[in-house]
């Protein structure tokens, strides 16, 4: 088989012992050491230039404004350790909204549009991404570029290209607004996930079965494992994932436009392969995703209370992207030596 990753650390997988294990360890940490050095210095020369950085307040500020990217994130880490890609989740994160919000005024219970919105998403994302791509084994690319435009199309026709506003119905406020013991729900909603997404990748047998077939597809297949369905089921997660965060964003503004999460896709792809996930599959680990997204919001708030225009931070966060890339494919280079 492959050398793939271990759920619990993102080194080689075991089977291979002694020395291998060690340096697999070694070499995912020091992944981990380089981000986190990054941001504490990032952290460090913001609090130093802008006094308004280093509170309390700004901090929660960052988690709450970016508790969106970090669900689609953790969703594309799913689909990235199976050595595939979703563009797709833009789209359903704005469908979601928009399918929620039009619930929600039409008498809907708030939670149950929920659910129902969530499920829906898990289901369409495993069965036109999923079953497309793992069961007849199409282009990644060409398919979630397929659904992409198909998802974000299906949410302009819904609303006439305009929002839906939600503010006044008290449910979606709470949600959006409300706090316990001072932190956001979107927050403590989001780390929940991600908590669970950990565990699922670590200590569970999909979790392996994750890393085994993004290593080795073929070597996979051979030993049990219905590829197909773990591919399958990892853009069902990706998909449902993506609902949720379209939810929250819906709830967070008080209002579903079908142009949200413009973008994201690539913002969350940095996040991800700048926490050591890779485009090949097989390598990586949720604690990665959480650390490259913290790195990009730290970016955008010290650009924001920096005053510097939104355009430039279009600009960073491209250059951000290209290093992310850049970064994949020197660590691929170097294991494949």
């Amino acid at each position: 088989m492959n050398q793939t990753s271990s759920p619990a650390t993102g080194a080689i997988a075991p089977g291979r012992k002694g020395r291998g294990t060690v340096t697999g360890l070694f070499e995912q940490m020091r992944v981990y050491l380089a981000i986190v050095a990054l941001l504490i210095a990032l952290c460090v020369f913001l609090s130093i230039t802008q006094p308004s950085f280093a509170t309390w307040a700004n901090f929660l500020t960052i988690l709450e404004t970016n508790s969106v990217l970090l669900l689609v994130a953790v969703g594309l880490t799913f689909v990235l350790l199976t050595a595939g890609f979703d563009l797709s989740v833009g789209g359903m994160l704005a469908l979601s909204g928009v399918l929620m919000g039009q619930m929600v005024v039409a008498g809907v219970p708030f939670w149950i549009a929920i659910v129902l919105v969530i499920v829906g998403a898990a289901l369409v994302g495993l069965v036109l991404n999923g079953l497309l791509i793992g069961k007849l084994a199409l282009s990644f690319f060409v398919v979630t570029l397929g659904t992409m435009s198909l998802f974000r199309g299906a949410g302009l026709v819904l609303t006439e290209g305009h929002g839906v506003s939600l503010y006044e119905f008290e449910a979606v406020r709470a949600l959006g607004s409300g706090r316990v013991a001072g932190v956001p729900w979107l927050v403590i909603i989001a780390l929940g996930v991600l908590v669970l997404a950990i565990l699922v990748t670590r200590y569970t047998g999909f979790g392996r079965m994750l890393y085994a077939v993004g290593g080795g597809p073929e070597a996979a297949r051979l030993a049990g494992i219905r590829v197909w369905a773990v591919k399958a089921a990892a853009y069902g997660i990706c998909s449902g994932l993506a609902a949720l965060a379209g939810i929250l964003e819906a709830s967070r503004l008080g209002s579903a436009s079908p142009q949200a999460g413009t973008g994201i896709e690539l913002v969350a792809a940095a996040a991800v392969l700048l926490g050591g996930t890779s485009f090949t599959g097989g390598v990586g680990s949720m604690v990665g995703t959480l650390l490259g997204t913290l790195l990009l919001g730290v970016i955008s708030n010290g650009l924001t209370i920096s005053q510097v225009s939104a355009f430039w931070q279009g600009i960073v966060t491209g250059l951000v992207l290209l290093a992310a890339v850049l970064l994949d494919w020197f660590r691929t280079r170097r294991e494949r030596r």
